[in-house]
């Protein structure tokens, strides 16, 4: 929720991609590009632009008041894009979405952190709520299970306290809280 206020705090428009992407798991080239006609029924229906694979998903409470809220505020309609720039008639770009979460997970204390840190963080998150793999991967729309594995690792690691650090190696430090947690690593190649 922290990274949420100072995006938002930067631009409205950023806040509420950071809270929509860790909400449902898109990918942000999925969603730089929506409409608010598509968002305003509450829901989101998309054609992933990597798999070709439709997902459908329904965003919980706190997401579809923040939707109408930024809709009102604005005065967004229908055919205007939802996450703009300095123009209302064009979508932010995923370089521009990516400089600006780095630069304030930084300013947060959080290095790696990219736009494809809102889907790992969803994610994580599913693993937590659900304790299925399964369900992640089918979260994600992923193909193989294996590919899911290598996603949860690559994003959970970032989490585990740095060798060393406390004099003993990752794999032994037991009882640190992970949850509730943004989760770094930028790697968009699963």
């Amino acid at each position: 929720m922290e990274m949420y206020v100072r995006l938002s705090e930067t631009s409205r428009s950023l806040g509420l991609l950071w809270l929509i992407g860790c909400s449902t798991g898109f990918r942000v080239s999925d969603l730089i590009g929506l409409k608010v006609f598509e968002v305003f029924s509450g829901s989101l229906r998309v054609v992933e632009g990597k798999t070709g694979k439709m997902r459908h998903m329904r965003f919980p409470e706190s997401v579809r008041e923040a939707v109408n809220v930024q809709i009102e505020h604005v005065g967004l309609r229908g055919e205007e894009y939802l996450f703009y720039g300095r123009e209302r008639g064009k979508p932010i770009t995923r370089q521009y979405a990516y400089r600006v979460f780095k630069a304030v997970g930084e300013e947060m204390g959080l290095t790696g952190l990219g736009t494809h840190s809102m889907r790992k963080t969803y994610a994580y998150n599913v693993l937590l709520a659900s304790k299925n793999f399964e369900h992640v991967k089918e979260s994600l729309n992923h193909a193989y299970l294996s590919t899911t594995f290598l996603y949860l690792i690559d994003g959970l690691t970032a989490l585990l306290p740095k060798a060393g650090k406390l004099g003993i190696p990752p794999s032994i430090v037991e009882g640190w809280e992970i949850r509730n947690t943004v989760v770094n690593g930028d790697n968009d190649g699963y």
